[in-house]
């Protein structure tokens, strides 16, 4: 687990993770998890690859949390191997 604190260094890695997976087919649909806002993350077949929820209080993010463990994942449909797709995709060079 990686944890990253402050506006500024999360925007940094969520735009480093969309550069970095910018053309593979990911898609990013918008869910209610748990009463709060998130997203569930597919690869190009549809597969399901991750789950993010944000965690708010007082209408501030306090926590991002990600899932990723596909025992987890798998009612929501076919599950795809997140670990596979990260050595799949090229590295993209870090600005």
């Amino acid at each position: 687990m990686r944890v990253v604190v402050g506006l500024d260094n999360v925007a940094r890695r969520f735009a480093g993770l969309g550069r970095q997976f910018a053309g593979s087919g990911l898609r990013v649909e918008p869910h209610e998890v748990n009463g709060q806002p998130g997203a569930v993350f597919r690869d190009a077949s549809g597969r399901v690859i991750n789950v993010m929820v944000l965690d708010v209080l007082d209408g501030r993010i306090q926590v991002i949390r990600s899932v990723i463990n596909p025992d987890k994942l798998h009612h929501l449909g076919p599950v795809a191997d997140a670990w596979a797709l990260l050595r799949e995709t090229p590295p993209h060079p870090r600005r």
